[in-house]
């Protein structure tokens, strides 16, 4: 029988030969391992199956020892990192596409403020449109036909003196 430790402290026993593993109490007492998986100090993984039973040691790797280290103060002076000429082009574009975005911003507030007082005066000439529609006019709207009445004189004209040549043929 070999005896080891687990990663968390508790003393076992184990013979890979027979595939049996004992937990070892404080009274120096084993009693079987319970079914799991048990990492040894080694690394080595123990697979139970069965209470006491070894089905399986898988190679793994040897626990981290965690330390601490105290960090020493030192004050380190950090200078800005110098700026490249792209990274200064590209600011400069930017902060020109700035004041054009402010400029058409306030070009398109004035035009809808225009549209706005367009809309107003449209409104206003349709009510002076409607308000001239309903007043009667002194004139008519469609001036006689002078041509109809000319035509219409000129008939009586012949038709008269053709009467008068009948009249005339009569004595």
């Amino acid at each position: 029988m070999v005896e080891g430790a687990l990663v968390d402290g508790t003393k076992v026993s184990y013979d890979l030969e027979t595939s049996e593993i004992f937990v070892i109490g404080e009274d120096g007492e084993a009693i079987p391992a319970p079914v799991g998986e048990h990492q040894l100090t080694t690394g080595e993984i123990v697979v139970v199956t069965e209470v006491g039973k070894i089905a399986e040691v898988k190679a793994g790797e040897a626990p981290k020892l965690e330390i601490e280290v105290e960090a020493a103060e030192v004050e380190v002076e950090v200078e800005e990192p110098k700026k490249d000429e792209a990274m200064a082009k590209f600011e400069e574009v930017m902060g020109l596409l700035e004041k054009k975005v402010e400029e058409l911003s306030a070009k398109v507030k004035a035009m809808e403020e225009k549209a706005e007082d367009m809309k107003e005066a449209v409104k206003l000439s349709a009510q002076v449109i409607e308000s001239l529609a309903k007043e009667p006019s002194d004139k008519a709207i469609t001036a006689p036909n002078q041509f109809a009445k000319q035509i219409k004189t000129e008939k009586n004209d012949r038709y008269n003196s053709l009467q008068k040549a009948f009249q005339s043929l009569k004595k």
